[in-house]
């Protein structure tokens, strides 16, 4: 698999895009359907609350 190589890498690429639609879905439908999304993709706990925890603080997908 390959490596993410940024400051803000994700563990990798199949994580980063998970992680960047439910932010994009936290932002349209809200917190609960990205929890749940987050949920079913089977990312850790301690990583869906980090990154769903200050949505006003993470990166602007406008």
């Amino acid at each position: 698999m390959y490596k993410v190589r940024r400051a803000y890498s994700r563990t990798d690429i199949e994580t980063e895009l998970i992680i960047n639609r439910a932010l994009l879905l936290q932002q349209s439908t809200g917190l609960k359907d990205a929890h749940m999304f987050l949920t079913r993709k089977r990312i850790k706990p301690s990583v869906i609350k980090r990154v769903l925890a200050m949505p006003g603080e993470r990166r602007d997908f406008s």
